[in-house]
């Protein structure tokens, strides 16, 4: 079963999935490890009232909170943890940016409309002239967070689609490929093993969802950090942001 998969200490372990703390703050290092989800029965989808406090915050302030839990999910993959370090950091700076959108459109699956992918949401916070390039990337983004919630994707294949998109083999520079290929293979099949389980009558179903992986990159990584995160990190790296994430 999909749920023994997980209990084998020779797989990896996708389903790490985090319940926020009640007030950590945006982009900050400084809240502790929890201790690590386990199985995917036990996962519960990232809620809005987790996320948001009572009085409503910014959407870049959501984001931050998005990404930083982005980030502590893929601390806290055991499989993760056992790569080279270097592996580590070269692999989150290479997908952090679609670990953050399957983040924020888990976050956005309950919800009738997303104040993170709504145009009017971000018009305030864009210099005059730009306007119209954000407007159309949200609503790219929006798109793609229509065909997620057409597919009806659930907390099992978000956890997988994760992990497929950290562990990419083919990033340069990596020490370790062979093993970061082998961790990919694994949670692809955990997907389809999960698919077929779960979803006897859609045959389809698991090429449909990774045939979803190209959505997120429709918008490039440096979009992405000016139109979620150049508010709340300035002019600090995103490397940097995600490296003191990642360290404490």
């Amino acid at each position: 079963s999909f749920k023994n998969l997980f209990l084998s200490e020779d797989s990896i372990d996708v389903t790490n999935e985090e319940t926020l703390p009640p007030t950590p703050r945006p982009l900050t290092c400084s809240a502790p490890t929890p201790t690590v989800s386990s199985l995917v029965s036990q996962q519960r989808p990232l809620e809005p009232a987790a996320i948001y406090p009572p009085i409503q915050e910014t959407v870049y302030e959501t984001s931050a909170r998005l990404l930083f839990m982005a980030v502590k999910w893929a601390k806290n993959l055991p499989s993760f943890a056992r790569l080279p370090f270097r592996d580590q950091v070269i692999l989150l700076e290479e997908a952090w940016a679609e670990l953050f959108l399957l983040n924020a459109v888990q976050w956005c699956m309950p919800l009738e409309s997303s104040p993170l992918f709504s145009v009017s949401d971000h018009a305030a916070g864009v210099p005059n002239g730009k306007d119209s390039q954000v407007a159309t990337d949200i609503r790219i983004l929006n798109d793609t967070l229509l065909r997620f919630k057409a597919v009806g994707v659930d907390p099992a294949e978000f956890a997988c689609l994760k992990a497929i998109v950290l562990f990419r083999s083919e990033t340069r520079g990596l020490k370790d490929p062979a093993q970061v290929e082998n961790l990919q293979d694994q949670a692809q099949v955990m997907l389809g093993q999960h698919t077929r389980g779960q979803y006897p009558g859609q045959a389809a179903r698991f090429g449909r969802l990774l045939l979803m992986l190209p959505l997120l990159r429709h918008v490039a990584t440096g979009r992405i950090e000016q139109i979620f995160f150049q508010r709340t990190i300035g002019n600090t790296p995103m490397e940097k942001v995600l490296c003191d994430m990642y360290k404490n």
